[in-house]
């Protein structure tokens, strides 16, 4: 029964979020008139914040709960990366950071009916399978970073299938944040993947939290040190999923 319920209650929150992704499309496009990126931006997440926070979360009982939030300063620059479980973490990302940044995104997502009109707004692009998009996508993040832009990356590069917290991460977003001397800003869903299953398409209501952790600064640092920065995040990011997601905790 559980199963069952499980399978429709997916289907009805996928067409919601379809319904309220294409209301967003329509009420961003007058934003494209606004003078700066910043302001754009900070428009568009008061939007994604009504549609997916309250609305979208209200009729689904799908909830986030957010800790540790003061941590960020509005008005400094970060490298955010966070584990990435199942397709509810865009709906939570969209909707919750609040503040100016943008994330890196894989190309085929565009392709997405809605979604990827959504997207292509509010994203930065890469070609995970070229290498030539991959160096431009690195350049465009540095020069992002220096220009004031936050970035949100997911360091697995795709969703974590395995029984572990996380799996291993990338380089790209320690690498990005050193080349631009900005702090990484880790941040964990915990028991998102209790909501929606590994491989699974079905879906149950219930409660993620989203945690922000300590800044960690990278002034000083250099290339050479972008292995102990990714090995520290992750570790501290599985540490948390260790002892406080249910799904992982031993």
């Amino acid at each position: 029964m559980k199963k069952i319920f499980g399978s429709i209650f997916a289907v009805y929150v996928l067409l919601l979020f379809f319904i309220c992704a294409a209301i967003m499309l329509i009420l961003y496009i007058p934003l494209l008139l606004l003078p700066s990126d910043r302001m754009r931006m900070r428009c568009i997440y008061f939007i994604n914040k009504v549609m997916m926070k309250w609305i979208w979360s209200s009729l689904t009982g799908i909830w986030i709960r957010i800790e540790g939030r003061q941590k960020l300063d509005d008005d400094k620059t970060y490298v955010l990366v966070c584990n990435h479980s199942n397709m509810l973490d865009i709906p939570f990302m969209a909707s919750c950071v609040e503040m100016y940044f943008k994330p890196l995104v894989k190309k085929e997502i565009f392709k997405v009916p809605i979604v990827g009109s959504l997207f292509r707004m509010t994203s930065i692009p890469v070609d995970r399978h070229n290498a030539e998009s991959r160096r431009q996508s690195t350049q465009i993040m540095i020069d992002a970073l220096k220009g004031g832009l936050s970035l949100m990356l997911f360091p697995e590069g795709t969703r974590n299938r395995t029984p572990e917290p996380t799996k291993e991460f990338y380089d790209g977003a320690f690498k990005v944040a050193i080349a631009a001397q900005v702090p990484i800003a880790p941040m964990v869903l915990i028991n998102i993947r209790s909501l929606q299953p590994v491989d699974e398409i079905r879906v149950y209501p219930g409660i993620v939290t989203m945690r922000f952790l300590d800044p960690i600064p990278t002034v000083g640092m250099t290339e050479a040190d972008t292995p102990i920065l990714r090995d520290r995040v992750r570790a501290i990011i599985s540490e948390v999923l260790l002892h406080e997601d249910r799904m992982y905790r031993r």
